[in-house]
Formats: C-alpha cells, structure tokens, sequence
C-alpha cells in the first residue's frame, strides 16, 4: 500500500459522482413481478432511460471546464439491471451531448470511457426488498452483456483491469450498519486505486497522465451512503431517480492501511462536495 501522506492530493485529481438509477419498472406496473423471470432485477422504464441520458448530458455540462485535461472516465456500477441501464443511458447521454457541442468540445484522443461491475455497490440486503439470498450470476451476467456490447460500434468497453472491492453479492440479510461500512469500503478502496494509479503515472518521464473521473451508479442506500462518507451527514431523504452528487477528493486523513472490507463506516479521505442529490436536470421541457 502506497503512504498516502507522501503523494499530494490536488484538488480534482480524483473526481466522484454518485448516481441513482433511474425508475424502475416494478414501481410503475405492480404485475410486472408477477411475469417476470427475474423478478428481483426490474430493469428501467422509458422514464428511467431518458433520466439516465439527461444525467450524461448534465456529467458533460459539469466535465466542459476540465476538458482541457485528458481524463479518464471509469462508470462503476451495481450489478443490478437498472443501475446497468443507467450507467449505459448515462454514457449515451453524455456522448450525445458532446456531439451536439463538437466544436467546442474535445479531441476523442484525450478522453477515455471504461465500465465496471461493483457487488459492492448492491442494493442493500433487506428483508423488506428480497425473500433470500441473490445470487452471484447476477454479477457474471452484467459483465458478459457489458463485455458484448462494448465490443461492438459506439459502447463503452469493460475495464478488464478493475479489482472490484467485493467479489460477491452481499449477504442475505444485511443491517444498516453493515450496509453503510460495505458502500464506505467500496468507495475507499475505488478511490485508492485511482490515487495509487495516478501517482504511478507521475514519475519524471512518463507523460500518459490524465485526470480521473468516477461515475458510481448504485441505489438510493449506496447515494446516501456516499453522502455520509463525503459530508458526514446522514441524507436518506430526497434521493429520487438519476439525482446527481459530485465530491472531489481534497486528502487522506490518515497513513493508516484501509480497514478491512465493510468493517469500518469511517470513510478514509476527506472531500469537498457540490452537487448534493441534484435532480434539477430532469425537468423536461415545457411543450410548444
């Protein structure tokens, strides 16, 4: 593990945002379940595309300032359904909006877009929202359909490189505090990562430095979560749909080697928040 207190931490260099997926099928058609053959994975209404493209567009108004920066932009997502339409819908919207701004937007050379699949970004494990334990194929499946459509024209590819922080689902069932030190430890371990990746690409010589921007796409629990590890406030309440928080890495508390997985909920860095659960992107406009 690399001393934290021997790399600076300039503001930016590690940027964050933290996604709810959009709506869900299950909670506009209550006999969806009823047919569906997984009924504990609902994927989004049309509602909830067009959130999640809205959300991409937003992440490019927010990102126009740094592009003159190369960065890399890795989507870390929840292996459930939603959150992997989301993240996708997210990456659409975003490439759309750089299309319409083309000329004054950046050379496609500076900019990288990478996917990623994060169990530990689940859902929490309550007995309120599952009858037993998910299982594990859920994560297999969205690699392999992240994995297939990345390999073809205009998707965005699997980071085939990214170490999740959690291998498996969670377990079945899970309490509150459990939940909160899982989503801590995720977001500490993604970050160091970027940080340790980043201060390998700042030896002399090596001129392949880019910025890096984290797209975490997860469930409300996961954005309030996130929240409390930023802010250290608890916000559970008014986290709707696709509703946008962006934190910047500011520095790292202590040398100390991160705690073991989900053991701890205190986060390891310090940040600097200004976007809290946004949702002003998704008004639509008023019809002529």
């Amino acid at each position: 593990m690399v001393n934290m207190t021997s790399i600076p931490l300039p503001l930016g260099c590690v940027t964050c945002y933290f996604v709810r997926h959009g709506e869900r099928v299950d909670h506009i058609d209550a006999d969806w379940t009823y047919s569906a053959p997984v009924p504990y994975d609902p994927p989004l209404t049309a509602e909830g595309s067009y959130q999640a493209r809205r959300t991409g567009a937003l992440i490019y108004s927010l990102e126009k300032n740094a592009h003159a920066e190369p960065t890399e932009y890795l989507i870390v997502t929840s292996p459930f359904l939603r959150c992997a339409q989301t993240s996708e819908g997210i990456f659409k919207g975003f490439e759309q909006a750089w299309e319409r701004d083309r000329d004054s937007g950046p050379a496609d050379a500076t900019n990288s877009w990478t996917i990623a699949v994060e169990p530990g970004l689940s859902e929490v494990m309550s007995e309120n929202y599952f009858s037993q334990q998910v299982p594990d194929t859920i994560i297999s499946w969205r690699k392999e359909e992240f994995e297939a459509s990345g390999n073809g024209q205009g998707g965005v590819h699997y980071a085939k490189g990214y170490v999740p922080a959690c291998e498996k689902m969670p377990v079945y069932p899970e309490n509150f505090q459990n939940m909160m030190a899982r989503f801590v430890s995720t977001l500490d371990q993604a970050v160091t990562r970027q940080i340790d990746q980043l201060s390998k690409e700042s030896v002399p010589g090596n001129s392949g430095h880019k910025r890096r921007v984290v797209i975490f796409v997860t469930h409300g629990a996961g954005v309030g979560s996130f929240l409390w590890a930023t802010t250290q406030q608890v916000v559970f309440n008014d986290i709707g749909y696709c509703c946008v928080s962006r934190a910047q890495v500011s520095g790292r508390k202590n040398s100390l080697p991160l705690p073991a997985f989900g053991t701890s909920r205190m986060p390891a860095y310090s940040w600097q928040v200004d976007y809290n659960a946004y949702m002003g992107h998704l008004a639509r406009p008023p019809k002529s």
